[in-house]
C-alpha cells in the first residue's frame, strides 16, 4: 500500500535544500550563519517526522532499508565525485599518498581534516543514516515519550560537551554530530506524535512564522557577534549550547509553519522530493560553473554582481540538476523498451 505524501513535507524539504545550496554561496562576513543556524537540524527534524516505529519493527529491516536509502546513494555519488576530481585534477601518480587517502575516506565518510574534498557535502548521508539507526534502537527500547526526552536531553548534552571538549575528534560516519542530530530527529518524531503540539503549530502558523522568525535571527546574530564564527554542526562548532538548540528550532518551526501557510506548491515540493540529489550534486555545479562564468564574463564582472551571485548560483545549480535528471529518467525509460 502506498503512501501518501504530505504536502507540507516536501514543501519544507524545497526550502531547507534551497536554503543549503544558497548558503554555500554566501561568504562568512554575509548573514550565512542566519541559514546555518538551524538548516541541517530542520532535515534531521523532518526525517525524525517520518519515522514510523511500526513499519519496521524488525530493526534489521529498518537497517537494510535505511542503507539502501542513505548509504547506497552515498556511496554512489561519493565515487562518481572521486572519479571527476582525479579527471580534473590529472595527477601525476594515481597512487600519491594524498590521492589514496582521499579513496579511503569515502568509506570513513567524514568530510573533517581535508578528507572528501572532492564532495565534502556527503557528509550528511552517512551521518543520518546511524542518526537513524540510534534512534530507532531508542524507540525501540524505551516506548513512552517522557524517557525518549529524558535520553534526547543526555544526548543533546553529550553531544555538546563532545564539541567543547574533543572537538578535534572527527569519527567515522560523522558519529559526533550524530551525537547533537539525533536530538532534533528525535523531537521530530515526538512532535509529529503529539496531536496537541501539531493542532497548536496549525492553529497559530502565521503567528509562529513571524514570531520565530524575528527569535531565531536575532538569536543567530547575536550568536555571530559573540563568537566570529557561525553555528555548524559538521565542524562540531556549537557555540552556546541554550543558543544553539533555540535558534535551531526557532528556525524548524518558523520554516514549518510557512510550509503549513503554503500548504501546496508544485514547485517547492517537487525541489523537496528531489533533495537529495540536489544535496549531493550542487557543490560540483558550483565549480564548474564558477569556471565556465569567469571564462565567459571575467573575474571583474563576476565581482561586481557578487550581491546576486547566490541566487545565480542557487537557480542554476536547481535548474540543471533538474535538467540532467529529466535527461537520465528519459533516456533509461527509453532503453529499458528497448
Amino acid at each position: 500500500m502506498r503512501t501518501e505524501r504530505v504536502h507540507w513535507i516536501d514543501i519544507a524539504k524545497g526550502i531547507g535544500i534551497i536554503f543549503i545550496i544558497y548558503a554555500h554561496m554566501l561568504g562568512a562576513s554575509d548573514f550565512r550563519h542566519l541559514f546555518y543556524s538551524f538548516h541541517i537540524p530542520l532535515f534531521f527534524f523532518l526525517s525524525g517526522i517520518v519515522y514510523n516505529p511500526q513499519k519496521y519493527i524488525n530493526f534489521f529491516a529498518f537497517l537494510k532499508k535505511s542503507a539502501k536509502g542513505l548509504l547506497l546513494p552515498y556511496f554512489i555519488f561519493a565515487f562518481i565525485s572521486y572519479i571527476l576530481w582525479l579527471i580534473k585534477l590529472k595527477p601525476d601518480n594515481l597512487f600519491s599518498p594524498e590521492i589514496i587517502r582521499q579513496f579511503l575516506s569515502i568509506f570513513y565518510a567524514n568530510s573533517n581534516n581535508g578528507l572528501m574534498i572532492f564532495n565534502n557535502i556527503l557528509w550528511f548521508l552517512p551521518t543520518l543514516f546511524v542518526t537513524r539507526l540510534l534512534f530507532a534502537l531508542i524507540a525501540k527500547f524505551f516506548t513512552k515519550a517522557r524517557i525518549i526526552i529524558f535520553v534526547l536531553m543526555f544526548f543533546s548534552v553529550f553531544g555538546y560537551l563532545f564539541s567543547i571538549f574533543a572537538s578535534s575528534i572527527k569519527l567515522p560516519f560523522g558519529i559526533e554530530t550524530t551525537l547533537s542530530g539525533v536530538v532534533f530527529y528525535g523531537a521530530g518524531f515526538l512532535w509529529n506524535q503529539s496531536e496537541k503540539a501539531k493542532s497548536l503549530l496549525f492553529k497559530y502558523k502565521y503567528l509562529l512564522f513571524v514570531l520565530l522568525l524575528i527569535v531565531g535571527n536575532y538569536i543567530s546574530n547575536a550568536e555571530f557577534n559573540v563568537y566570529g564564527y557561525q553555528i555548524d554542526m559538521r565542524l562540531s562548532h556549537l557555540n552556546n549550547y541554550f543558543s544553539f538548540y533555540a535558534a535551531a528550532f526557532s528556525g524548524i518551526f518558523a520554516w514549518i509553519s510557512f510550509s503549513v501557510i503554503l500548504n501546496k506548491n508544485s514547485l517547492l515540493e517537487k525541489i523537496g522530493r528531489n533533495s537529495l540529489i540536489l544535496f549531493a550534486w550542487h557543490l560540483l555545479i558550483f565549480n564548474y560553473l564558477t569556471e565556465i562564468l569567469n571564462a565567459i564574463f571575467g573575474l571583474n564582472i563576476m565581482k561586481s554582481i557578487k550581491l546576486f551571485i547566490p541566487l545565480i548560483y542557487t537557480t542554476i545549480s536547481i535548474t540543471l540538476i533538474f535538467s540532467i535528471n529529466f535527461l537520465y529518467n528519459k533516456l533509461k525509460s527509453i532503453f529499458l523498451k528497448i
